[in-house]
């Protein structure tokens, strides 16, 4: 168009196409925010890998005497997947006050183990506690993998005094077990018990199994085995520990190193048997500890060969005939320095023994919440003791 009406009508037109461009060119740039390509969602975001400190052992004495330092120790294991480099141990007695040791530049790997000994020991005072050890902040974090696994318990008895140890051995085995044999005549020996004899009660419990059992099993050697929870034989304890090692070297250690332990309580026994093959036992005591234990009477022969079985052993030593009164055996209520008398019989008619001159009368305080036995004794046979 010419003229006038033409320019405007020009005009127009720009205007609008003008409008038309930036339409498009918003609605361009619409469609790119709509189709830019988010990022996914991840449906299964990486863990964090965390390490995962079990406290497996806690190692501490069952017993010891006033004002003696005890040392802490353990066992860590890591069941996590990141390593452990740093960690707090804390112990406390009796939900008091904690003792934290602070440990860096560890490199415990996923099953690694690390035995643990606490800087600050434990100065006893006379009772029975509870000492609770505790890993916290491991790797810096309030939470490992599995928090209820930090946390273990172990007691401990403290007495006000102590005397000269007379360690007790325990042994549960048969004349049907094979091990029982090589156990018996390799190392735990009729040579090595005499040669510690000053030191050591030997009591052997007959079992009834494998196969058949031994035939000189007993009801009450049944129920020491309960006590224990024994599964296997041979199983050895010392002084309610136990201390299965088929390694003299090994056995003579821990032997020693018991020896070393105070006896608790200061301990005498008389026996006699009478014509009617009635053991009467007097025992005479004096505990350096307060508290609810149980006195234990066994009577053992000496050297036995009527239970000969498959196993190839053809001589037996120390075996447990009869428990007095039974395997139960006498509750004591202690109190720390007051001496107490016990007198306790049995008929040994209708046991295993074979000679009654071939007999041992062995006496044992033991603390049934620990298993820890305070002391033991060899009664003296003499009937001008025995006032009952």
């Amino acid at each position: 168009m010419h003229g006038k009406n033409g320019y405007i009508w020009n005009i127009k037109i720009q205007a609008i196409m003008k409008k038309f461009l930036l339409l498009t060119a918003f609605s361009i740039l619409l469609l790119a925010g709509k189709c830019k390509k988010e990022k996914p969602q991840d449906d299964n975001p990486q863990e964090e890998q965390l390490a995962d400190a079990s406290l497996n052992v806690v190692k501490i004495p069952g017993l010891t005497v006033q004002g003696e330092n005890v040392t802490i120790r353990g066992v860590i294991q890591n069941f996590g997947d990141a390593a452990i480099t740093s960690m707090d141990i804390v112990w406390q007695v009796d939900n008091g006050t904690e003792h934290s040791m602070s440990l860096s530049g560890l490199n415990i790997g996923k099953m690694g183990t690390y035995n643990f000994q606490h800087s600050d020991p434990y100065q006893a005072t006379t009772g029975q506690h509870t000492i609770t050890v505790t890993v916290k902040n491991v790797n810096g974090k309030e939470h490992d993998k599995v928090d209820g696994n930090n946390v273990r318990n172990a007691s401990i008895t403290v007495a006000s005094q102590g005397v000269t140890r007379r360690a007790l051995y325990e042994e549960f085995t048969s004349s049907t077990c094979n091990p029982c044999a090589t156990f018996n005549g390799n190392y735990f020996t009729s040579s090595y018990i005499n040669s510690n004899r000053a030191n050591i009660a030997v009591i052997k419990y007959q079992m009834n199994w494998p196969g058949n059992g031994d035939p000189y099993y007993t009801a009450e050697g049944g129920t020491r085995r309960q006590y224990y929870g024994v599964n296997g034989v041979p199983t050895l304890y010392l002084d309610g520990t136990e201390g299965t090692h088929f390694n003299q070297a090994q056995l003579q250690g821990d032997l020693d190193a018991e020896l070393q332990v105070p006896g608790v309580v200061d301990l005498q026994a008389y026996y006699t048997i009478d014509a009617n093959n009635n053991v009467k036992v007097k025992v005479v005591g004096t505990p350096y500890l307060s508290g609810n234990f149980t006195m234990h009477v066994a009577v053992v022969e000496q050297t036995t060969t009527g239970n000969v079985a498959s196993n190839g052993e053809t001589e037996f030593y120390n075996v447990m005939m009869k428990m007095v009164p039974d395997a139960n055996g006498t509750a004591l209520t202690c109190t720390d320095g007051a001496a107490f008398t016990e007198r306790v019989q049995a008929s040994l008619n209708g046991t295993n023994i074979e000679e009654m001159t071939d007999l041992q009368v062995i006496v044992f305080v033991q603390d049934d919440t620990s298993k820890a036995v305070l002391q033991a004794a060899i009664a003296t046979e003499d009937a001008s003791q025995i006032d009952f």
